[in-house]
């Protein structure tokens, strides 16, 4: 039993009615789409909006799940409320913040037999760490003995920068012998994310990709 919670003031839940200071609540159904050829049962929370009263009712329906994954909220704006309300639920922090591009404020926390997932709120950090991070949860959940995204080789398309400190998880499109990138690697680009069909795995401190060389990639559902 999933339960999936975005929050957001600025999230609203019909797309096709959304206010000018709001934007379509898209992480909610991606995050169900994603699992929903994994998981026996999930059920929307959200949109939530960003008050701890808000976030408190919304958990109290979430007693009962094996998995929590909520969605925004977990960075360090003003606004940004789900790890205190997870506490004031008596969950336990596990880890927040990985060394990841995109997808840096990633939470997990545990209350019970209830493991929580944090993801970040933009959506292409949200989908790429659900897919790095809740997909293989819910698969071991689920009884698979080998729940990691499996990856394979492939021929650099075009040239990729060196990265920094950080792992990056590049948006790319790949014909099953070479990849490019997709057309934009910002956190908010959906458009970009849904023309792409993997993810080029790039290591912190990697130096720059010339033409032909290897790459490590993901082949994701979406593409």
């Amino acid at each position: 039993r999933i339960s999936i919670l975005d929050s957001g003031d600025e999230l609203s839940a019909d797309p096709a009615n959304c206010a000018p200071d709001q934007i379509p609540a898209s992480n909610g159904a991606m995050i169900a789409a994603m699992l929903a050829p994994l998981a026996g049962q999930t059920e929307r929370l959200g949109p939530v909006k960003d008050s701890m009263d808000a976030l408190a009712a919304a958990l109290a329906k979430a007693e009962d799940c094996d998995v929590l994954i909520t969605s925004g909220g977990a960075s360090v704006g003003d606004h940004d409320l789900v790890q205190a309300a997870l506490a004031d639920w008596s969950a336990d922090l596990a880890f927040w913040k990985v060394a990841i591009k995109p997808g840096k404020p990633l939470m997990v926390a545990t209350r019970g037999k209830t493991v929580v997932i944090g993801l970040p709120g933009n959506p292409v950090s949200s989908f790429v760490t659900a897919f790095l991070f809740a997909l293989p949860l819910v698969r071991k959940a689920m009884g698979e003995v080998d729940p990691l995204p499996r990856h394979h080789i492939v021929a650099a398309a075009e040239p990729l920068p060196a990265t920094g400190d950080r792992r990056e998880f590049l948006r790319g499109v790949s014909d099953g012998q070479s990849v490019r990138l997709a057309a934009s690697q910002d956190s908010s680009a959906l458009m970009a994310l849904a023309q792409a069909n993997c993810l080029i795995d790039r290591p912190a401190g990697s130096s720059e990709v010339s033409v032909g060389d290897p790459v490590l990639v993901y082949n994701l559902q979406n593409g």
